[in-house]
């Protein structure tokens, strides 16, 4: 199997996590073709075939990250409904991309919550609870220790359970007052 199809493969996590990150349908585009040409021209920095969405996934956070940083912060807007479109191709067809996003698209009550987070926790998340990569994983995609991502996952998690309780008793989770974080 080559690169091309590796890469091909992991589109759709790439563009998800990228869309996520980003809320902007043009950066998390830019995010993910840098991402590819990043990885065509590192491809032998791959040590599996059978790790490479967490290689993948790890180059697009690095480029997240460095952009992040060099622009201090990338402009974050709604997604457009034009860009629903079927413009997308893959595995030899076009897509229907309004159908891929809303098969695993998130609440919006939920992603508002997770966009919320700072980019350390939102990363977490998106890399264990959404992703969902190995522990492991993710601790050589951040570069962090097991402690580092244990911590973070734990306080994203709180923030998020602190910030959706409202939503999940109006939708039927939760027990009660005593499930309450404060």
């Amino acid at each position: 199997m080559n690169m091309e199809t590796l890469i091909e493969d992991h589109l759709d996590s790439l563009w998800y996590t990228a869309l996520r990150l980003t809320r902007h349908k043009e950066e998390a585009e830019d995010l993910v073709q840098d991402t590819c040409m990043k990885a065509l021209i590192h491809r032998d920095s791959l040590q599996s075939r059978s790790k490479v969405k967490a290689w993948l996934l790890k180059i697009l956070m690095n480029t997240f990250l460095n952009h992040q940083r060099k622009d201090k912060k990338l402009i974050q807007q709604d997604i457009d409904e034009d860009f629903l479109e079927p413009i997308f191709y893959k595995n030899g067809h076009y897509f229907d991309m309004e159908e891929e996003i809303f098969s695993k698209v998130l609440d919006d009550e939920v992603q508002k919550a997770i966009d919320q987070l700072s980019v350390d926790f939102k990363a977490v998340i998106l890399l264990v609870d959404i992703e969902g990569l190995a522990y492991r994983e993710v601790e050589d995609i951040l570069e962090i220790s097991s402690g580092t991502l244990a911590s973070r996952l734990y306080r994203a998690r709180r923030l998020l359970r602190t910030s959706l309780y409202d939503y999940a008793q109006a939708h039927g989770f939760g027990g009660g007052e005593e499930n309450v974080v404060s």
